[in-house]
């Protein structure tokens, strides 16, 4: 059932409320970036490599002045900034980095131009369980959100289109703070729902607080809106009304796909991003791949041996060619995809991956039947002093057993009275935890490091699955 302040809301906020808030008040340039980035779309081919070809020049050359990590890695590997405009002379002369390099690289990775207490920052663990902050600009930071809403027009979903967000959150945080989330959600006409606790019973209250909203559209994680699916189908429910649904974060299988469509009765886009580099690429309206975001980012798929391939799975390597204050030049982010030399049927000009490999994710099961995305321990977890990596394994519906790897930069006791706290809610569900300090933490057959891993049973019997 629409709602109809949420429905008279969403041209209110397009129209006027965005442009005058962002541009005017704020004074930021998401508005600006927003209006710019939706004409690149249409720009030729050729001119999008000669666009990419000098904002690397322009990188190349400000981080051999301004960032020292990049300074003595170009010199190291004799890299003259001044006559590269190309990636292929990057890989020509070995130059990469990835999660592991940015972390010991450590503060000599940022600009000497700014402070990283002014930087945005995000964390990640991903499926290694071993969290990195990075850092950005507050400008970049504009130009990341104003890519994600140029996507989202593509598939029909305009500034302040109803839509309900179901995501990760912040641990810890205090009342107001909570308010003050809530509130900058509803100002975008959004409503925001956690997808942590995600058995039987919270998804139904989420289903029921979707149609209530009137949201048009849903951006989640694959599994919770997975889930939801085969919910409205065992029980035989009436789906929120939607125009489409937006995920990420995790591999979108095909069944998965056929059963979200089935069961909400609307179209699925896929969308790719990281922390790192937030929106990478997205479906439009046709489906026939995810267009790159190549205005701002120099994306390559590469073999084991570092060379470009289309048309094949092989290795992501990034480059961000707008952040100044954390540059990232050819980050192997630890996915898998494929390009395509395909050109899509809606006339846009920007390549496009075929296919996303990424990780599968797992459930964390309580003892009333409720399931626990496993995304929870990630935002849970990841912002640790003193931590390295993690691994939590549930081998019982009550208890969960964290392995920590130490830096020692901080006390265990300081590290485990964090953690201890941060996991302080799972009371709720009964369920308690031992914290193990651990040498090191061994990687699966595929050489990642899963952060959360299922010893239970399912159903029939069967072992908890092994994520390669």
């Amino acid at each position: 059932m629409a709602n109809i302040i949420t429905e008279a809301y969403d041209p209110v906020y397009r129209n006027l409320v965005f442009p005058l808030y962002e541009g005017v008040l704020r004074r930021r340039g998401i508005y600006r970036y927003y209006r710019s980035l939706s004409k690149a779309p249409s720009i030729p081919r050729s001119e999008l490599r000669e666009m990419q070809r000098r904002k690397l020049h322009e990188l190349l050359e400000y981080c051999s002045a301004n960032v020292p990590f990049y300074r003595s890695l170009f010199e190291e590997h004799g890299v003259d900034a001044s006559g590269v405009y190309d990636v292929e002379a990057l890989r020509d002369k070995g130059i990469f980095t990835n999660k592991r390099i940015v972390r010991e690289a450590g503060e000599s990775i940022l600009s000497r131009e700014f402070r990283k207490e002014d930087l945005p920052n995000s964390a990640t663990s991903g499926s290694t369980g071993s969290p990195v902050l990075f850092y950005m600009t507050r400008d970049n930071w504009c130009l990341r959100v104003a890519a994600k809403y140029r996507s989202e027009d593509w598939i029909g979903k305009p500034l302040g289109t109803p839509a309900t967000m179901i995501w990760g959150h912040k641990p810890g945080r205090p009342r107001s703070a909570r308010i003050k989330s809530s509130l900058y959600w509803a100002f975008q006409n959004y409503q925001f729902i956690s997808a942590f606790d995600i058995g039987e019973e919270s998804l139904l209250r989420h289903l029921a607080s979707i149609s209530r909203h009137g949201s048009r559209f849903i951006e989640s994680y694959v599994t919770v809106v997975y889930l939801m699916a085969k919910l409205i189908e065992k029980r035989d429910l009436q789906p929120p009304k939607l125009d489409g649904i937006i995920v990420g974060a995790e591999k979108l299988f095909d069944f998965q796909k056929e059963q979200i469509e089935r069961s909400f009765g609307c179209r699925v886009f896929n969308r790719y991003g990281c922390t790192e580099f937030s929106n990478v690429a997205s479906e439009c309206e046709g489906r026939e791949g995810l267009h790159v975001n190549v205005d701002n980012l120099w994306v390559e798929v590469v073999d084991e041996a570092d060379r470009p391939v289309m048309g094949t799975v092989g290795d992501i390597v990034i480059t961000d060619l707008a952040n100044r204050a954390m540059p990232l030049i050819r980050y192997k982010i630890g996915d898998k995809g494929a390009m395509t030399e395909e050109i899509c049927s809606c006339g846009r000009t920007f390549p496009m991956l075929k296919e996303i490999v990424g990780r599968v994710s797992e459930t964390m099961k309580t003892g009333d039947g409720r399931e626990i995305h496993d995304m929870y321990f990630l935002w849970k977890l990841s912002r640790a002093p003193g931590l390295v990596r993690f691994r939590v394994v549930q081998d019982s519906l009550a208890h969960i057993r964290v392995e920590i790897e130490h830096d020692g930069s901080v006390d265990r006791e300081v590290t485990t009275g964090w953690i201890r706290e941060a996991l302080k809610d799972l009371e709720q569900y009964r369920i308690s935890s031992t914290l193990e300090y651990v040498d090191t933490i061994p990687l699966t057959g595929a050489g990642k490091m899963r952060f959360f891993v299922s010893e239970l049973a399912d159903a029939s019997g069967r072992a908890g699955r092994d994520t390669p």
